[in-house]
């Protein structure tokens, strides 16, 4: 089942695919923006173990910035989340000191720093652990890109470019990154010499990557990934 409390958006077509998965699974799908309440599930959820990322807070959300979140219900209990909004990677460069004073920004790539592109940051994402191992993390994010590339676009007439994110790195997330959630490229964005950032990783983390994808690639790979929901 599909609960739509989004002002604005809907599920696209084309995802239609993980609306059958998700369903085939027992869960529900909400799209939303209550941005209070998804603070409250992460920050109270003992297995989401990250400061909650302030780009998904009210004090950072304009009332005029589109933007989403998505909770996968089973039963009555959200057992997974995620959210986007729309956000160039040069104002999170930016302003990251802000967060992270001793933080070293990392120059970023030609095609995240233009100014005739529409990007769209992601974050928030989180799966219970009593539901890891079903492929809902994977999904979840799966559904994102199609609302951030195909949703907005036939409902606003509003073509977004490039989906962004950042991850921490080590042996895994990097290749998680590409080869599970189908993102395109994953280059260095951050580093903290002393400390941790937080957020998106543990104390021992001092390396952050920055990861994306443009809308044709993500396209291009469609095939494969629904041959794996069949």
């Amino acid at each position: 089942m599909i609960d739509n409390k989004h002002s604005i958006l809907e599920i696209p077509g084309t995802a239609l695919y993980l609306m059958d998965y998700f369903e085939s699974m027992g869960y529900d799908v909400v799209l939303h923006e209550d941005w209070e309440d998804l603070g409250k599930i992460l920050t109270e959820s003992p297995d989401y173990q990250y400061p909650m990322d302030p780009g998904f807070t009210k004090a950072y959300l304009h009332s005029d910035t589109p933007a989403f979140a998505l909770y996968l219900k089973k039963g009555d209990e959200v057992v997974a989340t995620y959210a986007a909004k729309s956000h160039h990677p040069r104002v999170i460069a930016e302003n990251l000191d802000e967060f992270y004073p001793d933080l070293v920004v990392q120059e970023l790539p030609e095609i995240l720093d233009r100014s005739d592109l529409s990007y769209w940051y992601s974050s928030c994402q989180w799966v219970h652990t009593d539901h890891l191992g079903k492929k809902l993390g994977v999904s979840l994010d799966l559904l994102k890109k199609h609302i951030i590339f195909d949703g907005l676009e036939s409902k606003n007439n509003d073509k977004v470019d490039v989906n962004f994110a950042i991850h921490k790195i080590n042996d895994s997330m990097k290749t998680y990154h590409i080869d599970k959630l189908a993102y395109s490229s994953s280059e260095p964005f951050a580093i903290k010499k002393e400390g941790a950032v937080g957020g998106a990783g543990s104390e021992e983390d001092r390396e952050y990557n920055i990861v994306w994808t443009l809308a044709g690639t993500f396209q291009s790979k469609l095939s494969d990934i629904k041959a794996g929901y069949k």
